[in-house]
C-alpha cells in the first residue's frame, strides 16, 4: 500500500518512512506488522489514543497475532504505543509536556546539525532539499486531512539535513522524534494557518543553505523548530487546563 503521493515523490520519502512502512510482502512479519499501523496513522484510520485493532492487522498482513504483538513490543519502546494489561495495546496520545520536551530535544540537536550541514553542501544535497521541500509544500496546500502526510514529508526534509552533518546517530534520534511526533500528536482542531508558515520557514531555511551562512541557517532552524513547537503546545493549551512553555 502506497501512500497518496505521486510515485515519483513516494520514493523520495521512502527512506524516512516510519518503522515497516517500505516493507515488501517478504519482508518479516514484524516489519509488516509495524508498517500497517503507521498506514493506519497516516491515513487518519486510527488516532492517537485509540486501542490498536491486532487482529485487523494481522489479517492484511496475512499471519498470527503473534508477529503483531511483536512489532508492538517493539514500537512501544520506541514511545509510539502503550501496553494495556492483558487488553493490547494503544496508541499513544502526546500529551503538551511531551511534545515541549521533544521540541527541546531538537532546539538542541537541529542546531548543531543545521550548522554542520551548511558546511558540507554539495550539489545533490542542495538538490534533494529543493525536492523534498516542494513536496512539503504540495502536500500541506492541500486539504487539511493530508496534515499527518505533511508531517511526513517536514521528517524528511530536517532528517536529510541531519544526515548532511554526518552523524548518524543525531539523525536517527530526530528521526524517532519525528515518528512520535508524526504518530501520536494530537491534530484536532489544529490551525491550518500554521501549515502556510510552516512551508515559509522550510523556504528560508532552504535559502540559508543554498546561500547564506552558517548561522542564518541555523537561526532559521531554530525559528521554524521554536515556532512550531510553541503553536503546538498553545493549541493544546486552548483545550486542556493544562500548558507548558516551550523554551
Amino acid at each position: 500500500m502506497q501512500l497518496a503521493v505521486a510515485p515519483e515523490d513516494f520514493r523520495r520519502l521512502e527512506p524516512f518512512l516510519p518503522r515497516g512502512m517500505s516493507a515488501g510482502d517478504s519482508a518479516a512479519p514484524v516489519d509488516r506488522a509495524a508498517g500497517d499501523l503507521a498506514r493506519l496513522v497516516l491515513s487518519q484510520r486510527l488516532v492517537p489514543g485509540q486501542k490498536v485493532p491486532m487482529d485487523e492487522i494481522a489479517g492484511r498482513i496475512g499471519a498470527s497475532r503473534t508477529p503483531v504483538r511483536e512489532a508492538l513490543r517493539l514500537l512501544e519502546t520506541e514511545g509510539l504505543v502503550d501496553a494495556l494489561p492483558n487488553r493490547g495495546f494503544v496508541l499513544r496520545r502526546l500529551d503538551a509536556r511531551e511534545i515541549a520536551h521533544l521540541y527541546d530535544a531538537r532546539s538542541c540537536i537541529e542546531s548543531f546539525v543545521a550548522r554542520i550541514a551548511f558546511g558540507n553542501r554539495s550539489r545533490p544535497f542542495l538538490e534533494e532539499l529543493r525536492t523534498l521541500h516542494r513536496i512539503y509544500r504540495g502536500l500541506l496546500a492541500g486539504p487539511g486531512d493530508r496534515r499527518r502526510l505533511g508531517m511526513l514529508a517536514d521528517k524528511a526534509f530536517h532528517v536529510r539535513i541531519a544526515g548532511q552533518a554526518g552523524n548518524p546517530h543525531l539523525a536517527a534520534l530526530l528521526a524517532n522524534m519525528f515518528d512520535r511526533l508524526i504518530l501520536t500528536r494530537p491534530i484536532e482542531d489544529f490551525p491550518l494557518g500554521r501549515m502556510s508558515e510552516a512551508v515559509e520557514e522550510h523556504s528560508q531555511i532552504l535559502a540559508q543553505m543554498q546561500s547564506g551562512t552558517a548561522r542564518g541557517a541555523e537561526a532559521a532552524m531554530m525559528r521554524n523548530v521554536r515556532n512550531g513547537g510553541a503553536a503546538i503546545v498553545a493549541h493544546m493549551h486552548s483545550h486542556t487546563d493544562f500548558g507548558v512553555r516551550v523554551a
